[in-house]
């Protein structure tokens, strides 16, 4: 059968012209990894990646071991569907995460580290990712509720900085306003095979509970549908924090930040500058109590030091706001979210 061309698929799918736009921008450049799990999303992306014209892509596959057999036949198939296609493939096996922690933010953290080595062999840094629209909603109500400082802050960005041991990821989402439903249309009338995980209706993990129990809990409350009510909210304080995001000063690109700069600053800019320095670092998995904990140290002569999440530690020396990772290992900061 022949491939049915760009014009043919957008002719079924009005979103893909947003996506094709969404792309524009990177479209020639040099190389490009994509995170492939198997799964639905990211079968989509990587078809409608090359539908839209694109040429040197890397697939990436992690295979967590978290699934026995399953997590296997996902490799396999994966492997299977970069030699159909002709793009190279980076693939790695875990022996094993931490036991302690969030089983989710752990494996989340293995996956940036496996992408960061995966950009440092391929000599690129953009990484596309499958995240679409109902992982939006989801994220956002997750990182509502634990108190992010926000709302734009609690949001996936379509395109994203994150420093991974002493890698730069520039992380493109092109398919952010596509909804799921979508996705799994697109897969069905265009024939697309990929891969059921199981877990994501196990309640065991934060974002299914979210999923399954939470959105429909408050949808049944409110008398209607949320989800786009949300996503239009996203996208609004999102426009609005670029603003904000535009008065922080460079020096938050650094690794070091200038108590003296710092404190010149208005309140809400000092808050953007440490969230975007901590980001710039790849730590992610904070709030606004722990940007609040880093502020501190501007005016607590008697407090040099604060705890950040996972051993990390923001101190104060010289007049400078630095870092301190356990062990001394910066590639401990991988990252939770973007």
């Amino acid at each position: 059968m022949r491939p049915l061309r760009y014009a043919e698929v957008a002719a079924r799918f009005p979103w893909l012209e947003r996506v094709k736009v969404a792309t524009e921008s990177y479209l020639n450049e040099d190389r490009h990894l994509v995170g492939v799990s198997g799964g639905a999303d990211s079968r989509v992306l990587i078809h409608i990646l090359l539908l839209v014209g694109f040429q040197k892509l890397v697939i990436c596959h992690l295979d967590h071991n978290l699934r026995g057999a399953e997590s296997t036949e996902d490799r396999k198939f994966v492997c299977r569907l970069a030699r159909r296609l002709r793009i190279p493939i980076y693939v790695e096996s875990l022996s094993g995460l931490p036991e302690t922690g969030s089983l989710e933010t752990a494996a989340r953290a293995a996956r940036f580290e496996f992408f960061a080595r995966a950009a440092e062999r391929d000599e690129t840094q953009s990484l596309i990712l499958a995240h679409h629209a109902d992982d939006q909603v989801e994220t956002f109500l997750i990182n509502l509720f634990r108190g992010t400082g926000s709302f734009d802050n609690a949001a996936i960005k379509p395109e994203s900085r994150i420093r991974v041991g002493g890698k730069t990821l520039i992380v493109r989402r092109p398919l952010l306003d596509v909804w799921k439903h979508e996705i799994y249309e697109f897969a069905a009338r265009l024939g697309l095979k990929f891969r059921e995980d199981v877990t994501n209706a196990s309640r065991k993990m934060l974002r299914n509970r979210v999923r399954n129990d939470l959105i429909p809990e408050i949808e049944r409350i409110m008398g209607r549908p949320i989800k786009k009510s949300l996503l239009r909210t996203i996208e609004l304080a999102t426009s609005e924090g670029e603003l904000l995001k535009s008065l922080v000063p460079e020096t938050a690109l650094r690794t070091e930040l200038e108590t003296r700069l710092l404190r010149k600053l208005p309140v809400p800019i000092q808050r953007r500058t440490i969230h975007a320095w901590l980001r710039n670092q790849g730590i992610t998995d904070y709030g606004f109590d722990e940007i609040e904990s880093v502020r501190s140290l501007l005016d607590r002569i008697e407090i040099a030091k604060t705890n950040l999440p996972r051993g990390i530690f923001c101190r104060r020396k010289a007049g400078q706001l630095f870092l301190e990772f356990p062990d001394s290992a910066e590639g401990a900061s991988s990252p939770k979210r973007s």
